[in-house]
């Protein structure tokens, strides 16, 4: 099911769900072309699903994985290279998200909450409020309360789902947050 389908937005019958053209458009400065010294990442190695794979950084190595482990099938583990426990989500009944030093445990609807006018999710890291919003081909974050917004990551989707954000955004403590939301707004699942 579609992330974004509490608007009302569902997929065409025997589609995969969509993530791109879900919500309204907006308008940030800089979303087709990313700052020089962004960093991508790219989920691969998927298995069956996004909820399987491995997450390259910038020299193809994989510096996280993601794993949903067939003893316990309603939750997904984040583990970094040293098979830490970074982030965990918990699907039944309703699914949960924690993120290790970033987010204690809640509702993903509540931790990436859908905004009134449900044209964007709204997330808190570190008191600052971001919102990932639909641009101009890419799921984009930014800086909710800011004069003139620009994009700090974006999630696109070729032949493997990306991740490409800012150093802005890394030295802001970003990263993984991001990550868990590349995941949750990919993988097909209701989180609401």
């Amino acid at each position: 099911m579609n992330p974004f389908a509490a608007g009302g937005w569902g997929t065409r019958s025997g589609m995969a769900p969509s993530i791109f053209g879900a919500l309204p458009t907006t308008t940030i400065a800089n979303a087709k072309t990313m700052q020089p010294d962004s960093v991508l990442y790219k989920f691969t190695n998927c298995n069956t699903t996004i909820l399987n794979c491995n997450i390259a950084g910038p020299q193809g190595r994989t510096v996280y994985r993601v794993v949903t482990e067939s003893g316990a099938p309603s939750s997904t583990i984040f583990k970094d290279n040293d098979n830490r426990n970074v982030a965990m989500v918990n699907w039944q009944p309703n699914a949960h998200v924690e993120i290790r030093g970033v987010a204690s445990r809640q509702r993903v609807r509540d931790w990436l909450r859908l905004s009134a006018d449900q044209s964007k999710r709204v997330v808190q890291v570190a008191g600052i409020e971001y919102a990932w919003s639909p641009i101009e081909g890419f799921i984009c974050l930014y800086k909710l309360q800011s004069s003139a917004p620009r994009v700090l990551a974006r999630i696109g989707r070729a032949q493997d789902v990306t991740l490409e954000i800012t150093q802005e955004a890394m030295q802001l403590g970003l990263l993984e947050a991001c990550l868990v939301a590349t995941v949750l707004l990919t993988c097909g699942h209701n989180v609401d």
